[in-house]
């Protein structure tokens, strides 16, 4: 990840073509190179110059885009300098990315999976390698100002950490898409209305944050 590959501007381009087709929710084995091309505002014979198949846009896309949204929130996290404000942000940082509808994939890579189908996987197994020995180091270096400031108990290991990390963040997120549901016109609760649901997203970011405190104090 520290290496990244450089893409050009056109392979960019086709990379968020993919990631707006998935934003619409529309399958991932069921793209074609076609309307990938068209997403990304060229024509087919042009995503064949950068690329072999539709596996291969695929799984460059989500290595990609994996790469950049991990950047980011490491970048985005490690401006706050307590633990406790590393936590906020890491959540804050889901919250956005659920608006792009980002976080499902996202937290699959974190958590070590593979994102496949009926045709197979389309992550790239060297990036996951990497990512992982990425998330190692970086949950490391939170660990050690949590422990410093005496956030984190000394008992604690790394291996606790990610767990508890990763065991939250999907919590958070499982509890928070249908809060976030009413901000796209969509209704789960009858009394659900759009100022309640900030109020209870608000109450879930203070719970999650005191619940991941507790655990690891």
């Amino acid at each position: 990840m520290d290496d990244q590959i450089q893409y050009s501007p056109k392979q960019i381009l086709i990379f968020e073509g993919v990631m707006n087709l998935l934003q619409e929710g529309r399958p991932i084995h069921e793209l074609k190179v076609a309307e990938i091309a068209e997403a990304s505002g060229m024509g087919k014979s042009t995503a064949y110059e950068y690329f072999s198949s539709k596996e291969e846009i695929i799984r460059e896309a989500l290595t990609y885009h994996m790469s950049e949204n991990f950047k980011n929130m490491v970048r985005f996290v490690f401006e706050a300098k307590s633990f406790k404000g590393i936590l906020e942000k890491a959540l804050q940082f889901l919250e956005e990315s659920l608006d792009k509808r980002f976080t499902g994939i996202f937290l699959l890579v974190l958590s070590e999976h593979q994102s496949t189908s009926a045709k197979g996987s389309y992550m790239d197994p060297f990036m996951m390698e990497k990512m992982d020995a990425v998330t190692w180091r970086e949950l490391e270096r939170a660990m050690l100002i949590g422990k410093k400031e005496g956030s984190i108990a000394e008992e604690i290991t790394l291996e606790d950490l990610k767990m508890t990390v990763l065991g939250f963040f999907s919590a958070f997120v499982h509890e928070l898409m249908p809060l976030k549901a009413i901000h796209c016109g969509l209704k789960v609760e009858q009394d659900l209305n759009l100022e309640r649901s900030e109020e209870m997203i608000e109450r879930l970011h203070e719970r999650t944050v005191r619940l991941m405190l507790k655990t690891l104090g």
